[in-house]
């Protein structure tokens, strides 16, 4: 599991983000203070502002731990808060979670929460890496399993007195998706936010090509670099690839850059994704297209000196599961830690490929 904490998405209508103490006012008067939100919940409606104020600072102080996922519903159009989504229960022993999620009644009715549980569930599943993402309700509200089944998710069955909520002991319907149900969805597209600096502002985009690389034994290659700059001192393991250069398509641009970085001739098995992320140091955003490349034959690098001193590139050859120990130990950097959040959810849907194709992945 990728402990990635609560990250910023986007979807049409809302930005699902982390909540601030500054949300109290709209928190308590769209929907925390209302009866008919709160009935068949497990909390009651709450007194004042400053209950809600004070709960909220609980939840700003949770924010650090990496495994705490729980975000605000901003409403685009307006830029207020409305609602709540955030996963109650987390089983790491199995990689599943458990939602929950509110809305002030104002705005029901509209798809707002199907569009916030799916985007959601596209999070935990592909950047933190979840098999299995499940929510239940009272057997008596339909419409919050309706909010579920649109959001992808499958009913599982009705658990009968096994919950219970502000009108008592009640009867449970569980529903629940599973990485399973998602493997023949088309490619990746995951949008990741800078936590580690404080964005000011982005002045340029860079177009990036990189491949997941694997021979013949199921292997993959990496690069390992060692580098000391603006994001500091730091160890890290990385992807080829690079900048697509001006007039340069995109496979040509990861065949010279693989070459370049590994001294390999691939065959390009398919795209995996877009990866859209930020370096808020350096002011930048970053479109990093990713491919499956068959490793064919290796041969020389072709890396500038510059590039030889600079970063001390070599190459990493592992297991899939190796790969992610080593991405988790670099972690302890804030660049390491950015670029774990956006490869390791490319490198399970690499693996998720393969395994669909040969099952010979180790």
């Amino acid at each position: 599991m990728n402990k990635a904490g609560t990250q910023r998405i986007e979807t049409q209508r809302l930005i699902l983000r982390r909540f601030r103490v500054e949300d109290a006012e709209n928190m308590y008067h769209n929907w925390a203070s209302d009866p008919e939100v709160t009935r068949f919940l497990t909390w009651p409606e709450h007194a004042s502002v400053e209950v809600t104020k004070s709960l909220l600072s609980l939840w700003v102080s949770r924010y650090e731990s990496g495994d705490y996922f729980n975000w605000a519903m901003e409403y685009k159009e307006t830029g207020e808060v409305i609602g709540n989504i955030s996963v109650v229960k987390l089983i790491e022993e199995i990689a599943a979670a458990d939602m929950g999620y509110c809305m002030g009644k104002a705005y029901w009715g509209q798809g707002l929460m199907p569009e916030a549980l799916e985007a959601v569930m596209n999070y935990l599943f592909d950047v933190v890496g979840l098999n299995r993402v499940a929510a239940s309700h009272d057997v008596n509200n339909p419409k919050s399993g309706r909010v579920m089944d649109k959001a992808g998710m499958k009913q599982e069955g009705i658990l009968r007195a096994a919950g219970k909520n502000n009108l008592g002991i009640c009867d449970v319907v569980m529903h629940s998706a599973i990485r399973a149900d998602r493997e023949n969805r088309s490619e990746l597209h995951i949008e990741l936010q800078d936590t580690e600096w404080p964005f000011e502002y982005t002045d340029h985009d860079r177009m990036i090509v990189r491949a997941i690389c694997f021979d013949d034994e199921g292997l993959f290659y990496f690069v390992r670099a060692e580098r000391e700059d603006d994001f500091g001192k730091a160890t890290l393991i990385e992807t080829a690839g690079g900048g697509v250069e001006p007039g340069e398509d995109p496979e040509s641009a990861i065949r010279r850059e693989l070459k370049e970085e590994l001294g390999a001739e691939v065959e390009i098995v398919c795209k995996i994704g877009v990866v859209s992320d930020y370096y808020n140091l350096i002011h930048r955003h970053n479109l990093n297209n990713y491919y499956l490349c068959r490793i064919q034959s290796l041969g020389d690098k072709n890396l500038t000196q510059d590039e030889i001193e600079e970063f001390h590139l070599s190459t990493l050859k592992l297991t899939g599961g190796e790969a992610a120990a080593e991405y988790d130990r670099r972690r302890e950097t804030a660049l390491g830690r950015l670029i774990a959040n956006r490869e390791l959810p490319v490198l399970r849907r690499a693996q998720e490929i393969l395994r669909e194709s040969r099952g010979q992945v180790r």
